[in-house]
C-alpha cells in the first residue's frame, strides 16, 4: 500500500481544490497503476494504491485513510470487478469508477447498471483524470438528496399517523355519543318473556278488545 500527497507552489484555485480530494486505485497491473496514480499526483490529488481486491477492501474499512472516491480495473485476479463494486457499496457510500481496456458496450453497460460512476477505457489521458472530482460532489449531492427524501418521508409518515389516531379518537367519540342500539328482536329478554307469556296464556288473543 502506498500513500503520496502531492504539492505545487504554482497550482491553481481549482488545482488547490484536488488536494482535498484522496482516491483510492486499485489496479494489479503495476504499469497501469503507475500511470494512473502518476497523473492523479500531477494534478494534486492524493493518491492511494491497491494491487488486490481484498487489499481494496480492507482500506476502505479503514476510516483513517480519509478516501473519497475508488478508480477500479474492471478485470482484477482475485475477484471480478462487478463482485468488487458490489462490496464497496455494501460497506462505503464512495463514488466508484471503472477502467478497463474491455471497450465492449455490455461491460460498460454492466457496470454503469451496477452503480459505477463512469467507466474508462484505458488506456487513460489527463484529460479523463482532471475531472473525475466532480464525481465526489455528485455523490454528495445524491446523498443530499437521499436524506431529505427520507426525512420527508419520515414527516408524512408520522403525518398520516396522527391523522389517523386523531379520526381513531373522533370515531370512538361518534359511536360512544350514539344512543343505544336497540336489541334484536328475536334475542331481546323483553320479547322472549312476552313470547313465553303468549305460550302459557292461549287465550290471550280473546282478552284483546
Amino acid at each position: 500500500m502506498n500513500s503520496d500527497k502531492a504539492s505545487s507552489s504554482s497550482a491553481t484555485h481549482t488545482e488547490r481544490c484536488y488536494r482535498d480530494i484522496s482516491v483510492l486505485i486499485v489496479d494489479f497491473d503495476p504499469i497501469c497503476l503507475k500511470v494512473a496514480s502518476g497523473m492523479l499526483r500531477a494534478l494534486t490529488y492524493e493518491v492511494l494504491t491497491a494491487h488486490r481486491a481484498m487489499e481494496a477492501l480492507e482500506m476502505i474499512q479503514d476510516g483513517d485513510l480519509g478516501i473519497d472516491m475508488v478508480l477500479m480495473e474492471l478485470h482484477m485476479p482475485d475477484m471480478y470487478g462487478l463482485d468488487l463494486l458490489d462490496e464497496i457499496k455494501r460497506i462505503s457510500d464512495l463514488p466508484v469508477l471503472m477502467m478497463s481496456f474491455d471497450r465492449s458496450e455490455n461491460a460498460m453497460l454492466s457496470n454503469l447498471e451496477k452503480g459505477a460512476y463512469f467507466y474508462f477505457t484505458k488506456p487513460l489521458y489527463m484529460e479523463d483524470m482532471s475531472d473525475i472530482w466532480q464525481y465526489k460532489e455528485a455523490a454528495a449531492l445524491q446523498e443530499s438528496s437521499f436524506n431529505e427524501e427520507e426525512e420527508i418521508y419520515e414527516d408524512e409518515g408520522s403525518f398520516v399517523s396522527d391523522r389517523n389516531s386523531s379520526h381513531g379518537d373522533d370515531q370512538s367519540r361518534e359511536e360512544t355519543a350514539k344512543d343505544p342500539v336497540e336489541e334484536d328482536t328475536l334475542t331481546s329478554p323483553l320479547c322472549k318473556k312476552a313470547r313465553l307469556d303468549d305460550v302459557r296464556s292461549p287465550g290471550s288473543d280473546a282478552a284483546v278488545d
